[in-house]
């Protein structure tokens, strides 16, 4: 019945779509950088920031933190040429040596190359945000917890040896870097003593797309203590006027690029990217725009930069100031993934889409390539027979993942347990990646053994209509009464998906059977599209929660609708739980969680809304709610995920 409801909501906001998309289009949204536009020689002289204390530009960086300097006189200084390096600070797989430490559902770990051994180094919740960074013998890393925050201080800044040794909470109470909503931590590094907490914010201003830097700053001591530092002691602090830090993320930061090159990059507020060397303040303005960059990659003096508009890689060398385009085989058949520096140009790893034959479907082909310096590109795996299908995630090996010593590292994982591979460049044969090491991701001594049901069905409606369907559902291998009792109310929520997918079809075919020529009045074909997608959300000894995640589209609708119901059972009876079973009498509930929701709602709710059974879910923080899209915001905000912590009803009690 909530299904059928819930497709009543189309006409209603039908017009409220067109105003969002409206708006939307007038702030700046779908702008795109033209691929890689260089800057005329006898314009640089001309660009803002070239001109000395008394010129006449006045036109600011997006954010400049220091006041007016005297421009550089003339000097003959020379930007030092760099060595080929491999630092790959900032990612959550990072190689030193032997060894790669990584980070992943909850896990900060050592693996050893050579003896094949893996060390837990740090263990927590596996919805914390965790970043880290090398540093001599020892881990920094900051670590945001998995629930929301009434006053956003939560974050905590720690050390660890490299051998798991001589943990050290260095500071706590620090202001989070965004809402765990929006799923953002700080990223860390370290330069000359001082520990960079590194953020950028977002925002549009008038259409002008801004960015703004929410750094902390802590000066390391002597005795392995933390003190605020101020930002006019960092190097951010020695930024000339009317520049900024490069706006794309993909940039090095100031602490990397002093660290590996003795310079740092930045832009004006025309996007003209140069690198200045702080201390003598001479800066040079380089052969390309920051803006135009849609992603790259440092290798010694080499960029590798990344055009989505084009599919292709050019070569920038920072030693001649010239560009060299790869001999990039595959122009636009391919899903750009991540590249990777190494100590000869850079390695490439990306979904190729291939059609086994002009008959059939574009299918997935995982594929590794070594970029070398001089352009020229040689191909080190192609898994042509599509055997890695739904083992490596393309979402995963962006940042979870490396190239080292002839080997593809990368994180996956199941509904129950986590595992890191090792997928071997070196043998041409059917691939078979190595699993390293697994462990479970839920905080279960025991967890439910899970299997999963697809199907995917489209239904023909007339020449023009159709109906869509796709499930993914879960159940419990059925070893207690408790298993059978779940998998029957699981099955209920399948068998009334599908009944409500069938009153569909049976309705449009009586429509079209009244009206043959119901169709022919619309412009594009009579599409309807409904999906359910079962995942586990949450297993420990006592319960285990699923997630129903709905989405359905309504032919001739202005878009799209989804949500998501919860179904939180005991694993040892098989009955429905509810928030009340967890934390006391409903207006104590209240009392605790509305102050949560307050924080994040657009708008006035009906606070008895706490309490609906299917908002409500466990994590291994707090309790969650979840709010479908107009529940407590616009549709253009989005769907809500409040996790509350356990804390805060104890405080209660």
């Amino acid at each position: 019945m909530n299904f059928i409801m819930k497709k009543h909501i189309f006409p209603l906001f039908f017009h409220i779509f067109l105003l969002i998309m409206t708006t939307l289009s007038l702030t700046g949204c779908g702008n795109s950088f033209p691929d890689f536009p260089t800057v005329p020689e006898e314009e640089k002289e001309d660009l803002p920031g070239t001109e000395d204390e008394t010129g006449k530009s006045d036109a600011p960086a997006p954010f400049s933190h220091a006041g007016r300097q005297a421009a550089p006189g003339n000097t003959d200084y020379v930007f030092p040429e760099t060595s080929p390096f491999i630092d790959d600070t900032g990612k959550s797989m990072q190689r030193d040596g032997s060894y790669l430490y990584s980070y992943y559902e909850g896990r900060l770990i050592r693996f050893d190359q050579e003896t094949g051994k893996t060390d837990v180094l740090y263990q927590t919740a596996a919805t914390h945000l965790l970043d880290f960074c090398l540093y001599e013998n020892d881990i920094y890393f900051v670590e945001r917890p998995g629930y929301d925050s009434l006053d956003d201080k939560d974050t905590c800044l720690m050390r660890i040896g490299k051998d798991g040794k001589n943990f050290a909470l260095l500071q706590e109470d620090i202001i989070n870097a965004g809402t765990f909503r929006d799923y953002t931590n700080y990223t860390i590094d370290l330069y000359d003593n001082i520990i960079y907490l590194l953020h950028n914010s977002h925002r549009y201003d008038n259409g002008d797309y801004i960015t703004e830097t929410s750094n902390v700053y802590y000066r390391l001591e002597p005795d392995g203590t933390v003190s605020e530092a101020s930002e006019k002691e960092t190097l951010y602090g020695m930024l000339p006027y009317r520049f900024s830090p490069v706006r794309n993320s993909d940039f090095p930061s100031f602490p990397y690029a002093m660290r590996n090159y003795g310079y740092f990059f930045i832009q004006d507020s025309q996007g003209t990217l140069y690198r200045m060397e702080p201390v003598s303040g001479v800066r040079e303005p380089l052969g390309f725009h920051a803006e135009a960059v849609s992603r790259l990659s440092f290798s010694g003096d080499l960029i590798a930069l990344y055009s989505y508009f084009d599919f292709d890689i050019s070569l920038y060398s920072l030693t001649d100031k010239t560009f060299v385009e790869a001999d990039f085989p595959f122009a636009e058949s391919i899903t750009y993934s991540a590249t990777f520096p190494s100590k000869q140009g850079f390695f490439c790893c990306f979904t190729l889409w291939k059609q086994k034959s002009a008959s059939e479907e574009s299918v997935p082909c995982f594929t590794v390539l070594h970029i070398l310096p001089d352009g020229s590109v040689e191909t080190l795996f192609s898994d042509t027979d599509q055997a890695l299908a739904g083992s490596i995630d393309d979402l995963v090996y962006r940042s979870d993942s490396c190239v080292d010593d002839g080997f593809f590292y990368f994180y996956n994982k199941n509904e129950t347990r986590g595992r890191l591979m090792r997928l071997s460049l070196k043998e041409q044969r059917k691939p078979s990646p190595e699993e390293l090491d697994t462990w479970s991701i839920w905080p279960a001594s025991s967890p439910a053994s899970v299997r999963a049901e697809e199907r995917d069905d489209e239904t023909a409606i007339g020449d023009a209509g159709s109906v869509s369907c796709s499930t993914t559902k879960l159940f419990l291998e059925e070893k207690t009464e408790a298993d059978r009792l779940i998998n029957r109310s699981l099955t209920e929520v399948y068998t009334d998906f599908d009944a409500n997918v069938k009153s569909v079809i049976e309705e449009e075919e009586k429509q079209l059977e009244e009206d043959p020529e119901f169709y022919e009045g619309f412009d594009y074909a009579a599409r309807y599209d409904f999906s359910l997608s079962v995942f586990l959300d949450y297993m420990d000894d006592d319960t285990v929660s699923f997630c129903c995640s709905y989405y359905q589209y309504y032919a001739y609708a202005a878009h799209g609708y989804y949500w998501n119901d919860y179904y939180v059972f005991d694993r040892k009876t098989g009955e429905r739980l509810s928030f009340e079973d967890f934390a006391g009498d409903s207006s104590s509930i209240l009392k605790t969680a509305r102050p949560y929701v307050e924080k994040a709602a657009g708008w006035e709710f009906d606070q008895e809304m706490l309490l609906d059974i299917s908002r409500f879910s466990l994590s291994e923080d707090g309790y969650t709610l979840y709010f479908a899209p107009y529940d407590i915001d616009c549709y253009a905000a989005g769907s809500f995920l409040i996790t509350i912590p356990y804390e805060a009803f104890e405080k209660e009690l």
